[in-house]
């Protein structure tokens, strides 16, 4: 969908998104001035984004804390924990300690407070990187990244409802670094579209693709090649804002992906939809998760229920331009 609402509902949407957006300018204007803005005793390294839904943070902010990982340092991830009863147990907490071994992740909706409590508890990160951080502005950061997503123009987007802006897009003119997800190559109109609000190019494009795939069922875990999933017949369980990259590469793969069960970002599981899953369980080779729905679906479903293995594609970023000019401005907030 091009809007998070049905385009008839424009008449009523345009005029709230002009009111979203005054109430959106005024508060940056409050924090702006420094108002309500807590320095924490750790360099902040934050990575947001100007829309809803996903535009590949999880995999930034993953390869951010490798690469300060390989240069000594020992970050620790700060984020919200939105979405669940118990914030510490969030899918993309889960999905980063899965991820990153060792990794501290400190959850909760007072960022501040959090990273306060960590540090008086003895923590031992010498920085932090921020989760969906943009927007979340009581936190004084020393580097300010946003991720746009190449595939879906936030130039082309209004504020909600009435699109898929956080806020207007001059609100990239307070980030330190652009960095262009979904891109298989730089492309110099957009560069020069995010060039005009900046005043600098995107420091770095990247792009993703899957590695490999992990496949559960009653007797375990396996690997798989992608190869698996060529020919194979599939249902697609997609908590994720936006979905459709992932289609897309199962396509790619010459996979039929026959059923399509609609999943809201970071939907938990209900009893309809564990009892949907079975049932489509019957009619495909398997059902495909993101890493971010499986953590949540094991805990909630009992595999031996399935007529088919839950596959999980293993994602991986590659950063196509501007990876030591990334590594660099990471660094320079020591």
């Amino acid at each position: 969908m091009k809007t998070p609402l049905p385009s008839w509902l424009d008449f009523f949407a345009i005029p709230v998104s002009w009111m979203y957006t005054k109430i959106i300018r005024i508060r940056n204007r409050y924090y702006d001035k420094g108002n309500n803005v807590h320095k924490v005793p750790l360099p902040v390294i934050a990575v947001g984004n100007l829309t809803v839904g996903g535009t590949g943070k999880t995999p930034l902010v993953t390869w951010i804390v490798r690469r300060l990982r390989e240069h000594g340092h020992n970050p620790a991830v700060v984020m919200r924990g939105y979405a669940s009863v118990n914030p510490e147990n969030a899918d993309e907490a889960v999905e980063y300690r899965e991820r990153l071994d060792d990794i501290d992740v400190i959850v909760g909706a007072d960022r501040v407070a959090k990273i306060t409590a960590y540090i008086e508890g003895g923590g031992s990160a010498d920085c932090v990187v921020m989760d969906d951080g943009f927007q979340h502005r009581r936190i004084e950061r020393d580097l300010d990244i946003v991720v746009m997503d190449y595939l879906r123009d936030p130039f082309e987007q209004r504020v909600l409802p009435a699109g898929w802006l956080r806020e207007p897009i001059d609100g990239l003119k307070r980030c330190d670094a652009v960095v262009v997800s979904h891109a298989q190559r730089v492309n110099p109109d957009f560069s020069t579209k995010i060039e005009k609000v900046t005043g600098n190019a995107p420091l770095a494009w990247t792009s993703h693709h899957w590695s490999g795939i992990e496949m559960y069922d009653e007797h375990g875990e396996s690997g798989e090649t992608l190869d698996w999933f060529t020919g194979r017949s599939v249902a697609v369980r997609l908590g994720i804002g936006y979905p459709g990259p992932v289609i897309e590469a199962l396509v790619r793969l010459g996979t039929k992906v026959a059923v399509q069960l609609h999943a809201g970002d970071h939907q938990p599981f209900s009893e309809l939809e564990i009892a949907q899953l079975i049932e489509a369980s019957s009619k495909v080779d398997a059902i495909v998760m993101t890493l971010k729905d499986w953590v949540k679906a094991r805990d909630v479903i009992e595999l031996s229920t399935l007529r088919c293995p839950i596959v999980v594609p293993t994602l991986e970023l590659d950063v196509v331009e501007g990876s030591q000019a990334l590594e660099t401005k990471l660094l320079s907030v020591f």
